[in-house]
């Protein structure tokens, strides 16, 4: 009995771990639905690392990051919530900048 529970256990927990791992970030969705109407990459592509890496990119640090966000938002007149900025600035930054989080 003692042994059916600790594997019981254990399954649960496995299973629990992997639908976690194949979440995607909170700020994916969002992204995608409000900023890839301007940010499409050639040929029609979402941008990827490779554009959010480049050379002449003009974030260089979170905070600025973050500021793109906001500065997005506000043109592309999208009125995001102030939590949803938070979550894209996030994902763009878990997923390619890995600036450190002051």
């Amino acid at each position: 009995m003692r042994i059916t529970s600790i594997l019981l256990s254990g399954l649960m927990l496995s299973l629990s771990l992997s639908v976690h791992a194949t979440e995607e970030h909170p700020g994916k969705e969002i992204h995608d639905e409000g900023c890839l109407s301007c940010h499409k990459g050639t040929k029609g592509r979402d941008h990827d690392a490779a554009f959010y890496m480049r050379e002449d990119r003009k974030t260089k640090d979170y905070k600025r990051l973050h500021t793109m966000v906001q500065m997005c938002d506000s043109r592309m007149g999208t009125a995001m919530f102030d939590e949803d900025m938070q979550l894209v600035t996030d994902y763009l930054n878990d997923t390619y900048y890995k600036f450190p989080k002051k």
